[in-house]
């Protein structure tokens, strides 16, 4: 899948997931209490990174940001992201990207529903998410990993 570069300054690059992404990507507190909670973390994040849909946002020579789409049926996938430290330094790259992305997936896969599942508590997550075209469908109660609260958001094409 070929993005272009349109939304990307000239310290961003967008590439192709890879293990040594994570490995190398210094990650911020809330993700950091799930290599506490989840065992094998970092196993469960390469495990869904699907090839050719999964990427990462690479600001400043650094993984920043990792995230990917899962098909769950025809018509219907999934969205996954693992922010890092220096995530906002390229937020307007990331909603640029989310926008352009999102809708080439929907376009060529032929995809009628993305959905997310943000934590309730996490308000830049879910300005991300609206930003991106997100609407909240619902809220799934105890549903992390930490047992917070979770919403469905979702975009209907």
């Amino acid at each position: 899948m070929n993005f272009g570069r349109s939304f990307l300054g000239p310290t961003q690059n967008l590439v192709p997931f890879r293990p040594e992404h994570l490995l190398r990507m210094e990650l911020k507190g809330d993700e950091l209490r799930y290599l506490e909670i989840i065992p094998e973390y970092h196993r469960y994040i390469i495990d869904m990174a699907i090839p050719d849909l999964s990427w990462t946002l690479v600001g400043k020579g650094k993984p920043v940001c990792l995230f990917g789409v899962r098909p769950m049926w025809p018509g219907v996938a999934e969205v996954w992201m693992l922010p890092g430290i220096g995530i906002e330094e390229h937020a307007i790259a990331l909603v640029k990207g989310g926008r352009h992305i999102f809708a080439q997936i929907e376009q060529e896969y032929g995809v009628r529903r993305l959905q997310i599942a943000v934590r309730k508590s996490n308000y830049t997550a879910y300005k991300f998410a609206r930003s991106v075209y997100f609407e909240q469908e619902s809220l799934m109660r105890q549903f992390g990993p930490e047992g917070d609260d979770y919403y469905m958001m979702t975009r209907i094409r």
